[in-house]
């Protein structure tokens, strides 16, 4: 059954007049589907009369078949995602629907909190931001709808974004002062805060700016591409939650995946690892003495598992998305009854199983993660699940 949409156009003179068209179900559904790339400066999704507005308006900009490819693409995101990868790593250059599908899911990575402190990092945003200003060079006019746009993201400071309006040309440097301080800050100052919003600038970017060629964006980002899609791919995995990788044929080789890994021994403590048909990295945690063993994966539980052995300390919590994890001194827990002193624990959200280590034990098990995770037979695996996971 036909829907009808309303599309609101203003006249030259800014009069409004209304015209409501009837379209087929296919129809409103690839309008839903265009509408993730237009949402508002909150996150807001946009009417689709709206969508509909923006797409006649970019036609007369001949900038339509972009958008409608990038529509086209975000049917299937996964699918997407690896054929950028695959023309990055073929040295062919992006379309800039292409470049359009990888700043979206930039800026599901950079608006999604990790779990883990250190990521993603701050030379990682310290690089989008220079990928920021290495796109806005590239614009070929004033834009300072775009400009107050880019600066009240960063500084969170709708005063300093007002200023770009009413300063004219001349306010063009604001945005590059601002962002090389960012840029100082995050290399230069442990503490320095790294704001989710940078995302959402190079998305608009990648979509919005009137640039030269798309040959010049493929110039000035191919440096930044390892960055951007390390960091697409987190926000992809925590979108679609699914890693980006091809399926692969039961007959197929693992490639960079390695048919045995060598198992660790530290103490009581045994952490063996296996890669299965899919390309996907499980390890199996032994507690010799204690007859236990506990299954860990895929590669982001992984991740935060090594996150959480590595930076609980005495007095701290760990709630991530996996694991919560807690100390004899963590605050409203030390009072505890039974409570061995100088104890880690952690559970698994969802499972009853509770396993507590002494310190030594506790260090053992830091340990024998530190070692199973830098081996040398595992790094092509590790770089491969990188890609496919992003930065989680």
């Amino acid at each position: 059954m036909s829907q009808s949409a309303k599309i609101v156009l203003k006249d030259r003179k800014s009069q409004q007049q209304t015209l409501s068209i009837l379209v087929s179900e296919e129809v409103r559904a690839f309008l839903e589907r265009a509408g993730k790339q237009f949402l508002d400066s909150q996150g807001s999704n946009v009417s689709i009369s709206d969508v509909a507005k923006v797409l006649l308006e970019t036609a007369i900009e001949s900038r339509l078949d972009d958008r409608l490819e990038t529509t086209d693409l975000l049917a299937n995101p996964t699918a997407a995602l690896l054929g950028i990868r695959k023309k990055w790593e073929d040295n062919q250059q992006l379309t800039r629907a292409e470049w359009t599908v990888l700043g979206q899911y930039v800026q599901s990575g950079c608006d999604n909190p990790s779990n883990d402190p250190e990521l993603p990092s701050r030379e990682s945003f310290a690089q989008l931001l220079e990928a920021l200003l290495a796109i806005r060079e590239l614009r070929h006019h004033h834009a300072p709808e775009l400009d107050h746009y880019y600066v009240t993201n960063l500084s969170g400071s709708a005063e300093q974004g007002e200023r770009i309006l009413k300063a004219g040309p001349q306010a063009a440097e604001i945005v590059p002062a601002v962002v090389r301080r960012m840029i100082q800050d995050l290399r230069n100052a442990p503490g320095a805060v790294r704001h989710p919003f940078i995302g959402r600038n190079i998305y608009v970017a990648l979509r919005d700016e009137r640039l030269e060629s798309v040959d010049s964006l493929n110039r000035v980002l191919r440096s930044f591409l390892p960055v951007l899609y390390r960091i697409a791919a987190r926000g992809h995995w925590l979108v679609e939650h699914q890693p980006i990788r091809q399926k692969r044929k039961p007959w197929e080789p693992l490639g960079v995946f390695p048919p045995l890994v060598p198992p660790i021994d530290v103490d009581d403590v045994r952490v063996s690892s296996s890669i299965n048909d899919d390309g996907e990295l499980h390890m199996l945690l032994s507690l010799k003495s204690r007859r236990l063993l506990y299954p860990l994966g895929p590669f982001p539980q992984l991740r935060e598992f090594h996150s959480m052995v590595t930076t609980l300390a005495p007095g701290k919590t760990w709630n991530g998305h996996y694991f919560y994890a807690y100390t004899d001194q963590s605050p409203g827990v030390s009072g505890l009854k039974g409570l061995t002193p100088n104890t880690f624990s952690f559970r698994e959200h969802g499972k009853g199983v509770l396993i507590e280590f002494s310190g030594e034990e506790w260090n053992a098990l830091r340990t024998a993660f530190e070692q199973v995770m830098s081996l040398a037979e595992l790094q092509p695996a590790m770089n491969e699940l990188a890609l496919a996971y992003g930065d989680v």
